[in-house]
């Protein structure tokens, strides 16, 4: 992924890297892709997307691992994930003190029960001690020193921070919860199983607070921490078994929501015939222009996967 970047100059002009135009991606669709009807489907697409570069690209002959959050809840720094291992996804980050703040403001009180994590410098060991982020933050969800927004995919290479929350996973990430996705009789239907996935208190969302720091800790710079593809590749194996408890007729085409981030602005509610157009990291195969519709099932469209 060292390649030079596919965009074309002056586009995004801190993406250097072949891996910085799928962050760069994510960065320019951040608005219409969270908190909307496409969330599942298009974070589907995009991992897979990044799976097939992985393939064509890299010579790479495995299959995208998922982080499964229940087996390492209640000790997240002594997992295989995050214990600094040379196969690990890296350790923490070095000690800094810093600030917990809410999302978007960072005059606002922490958001509970996520306090101020173990680390919040550079990650201190594993194989991503002297990786660089290039595209510069847009909008970390915590106050770290010296960092600092902007401009919108300038170049900005800086070290990876990470700030893993142990009390944050044991809280909200266990197997208890976890089952709760598949057995809560209220989350029958996508539009309140997607709610809750993606709430202050879902697993999609812990799962992204858990490690935070920058880039991880910005909801549209997040996969530039790689751990972010784990994480995801765990969020659609859980759309996948929430799937795949009743016949596809009942839940595979099931759609919820508007185009645009919690509606804001009000757009018009999303349909499985709405585009998803991965722009530049589109694989060869998949098309540009493919509809919601064709991403739906893991064994049909671009698709040939199931999960254990």
């Amino acid at each position: 992924m060292d390649a030079p970047s596919k965009i074309p100059e002056g586009v995004a002009p801190g993406a250097k890297s072949r891996y910085d135009d799928f962050v760069a991606v994510h960065i320019n669709q951040t608005k219409t892709i969270h908190f909307t009807g496409n969330f599942l489907t298009w974070h589907r697409y995009y991992i897979h997307a990044f799976e097939t570069a992985l393939r064509d690209e890299c010579r790479f002959t495995g299959t995208l691992p998922y982080w499964n959050w229940a087996k390492s809840a209640q000790d997240p720094l002594g997992s295989p994930y995050m214990d600094g291992s040379a196969y690990s996804q890296g350790g923490n980050g070095v000690w800094e003190p810093h600030v917990c703040t809410r999302p978007g403001n960072i005059n606002a009180p922490c958001i509970s029960p996520v306090v101020e994590g173990r680390g919040g410098g550079c990650v201190a060991s594993g194989p991503y001690v002297k990786y660089k982020a290039n595209l510069s933050s847009v909008d970390v969800w915590f106050n770290y020193p010296n960092i600092k927004s902007g401009p919108l995919m300038s170049y900005a290479p800086r070290c990876m921070r990470r700030d893993i929350l142990p009390e944050y996973t044991q809280a909200r990430a266990t197997e208890q919860h976890l089952l709760n996705y598949f057995t809560n009789s209220t989350l029958g239907n996508l539009e309140a199983w997607q709610a809750e996935l993606q709430g202050g208190t879902g697993l999609h969302s812990v799962g992204h607070f858990s490690f935070g720091g920058d880039p991880g800790g910005d909801i549209y710079t997040s996969p530039n921490d790689p751990l972010f593809w784990l994480h995801h590749g765990m969020v659609d194996r859980a759309w996948w078994m929430w799937q795949n408890q009743k016949p596809p007729a009942e839940r595979h085409f099931q759609i919820a929501a508007t185009r645009t981030m919690r509606n804001n602005p009000p757009s018009d509610n999303a349909t499985l015939d709405d585009i998803i157009d991965l722009s530049w990291v589109t694989p060869q195969k998949g098309g540009v222009r493919s509809a919601i519709k064709n991403h739906v099932s893991t064994v049909a469209g671009p698709y040939c996967y199931v999960y254990m």
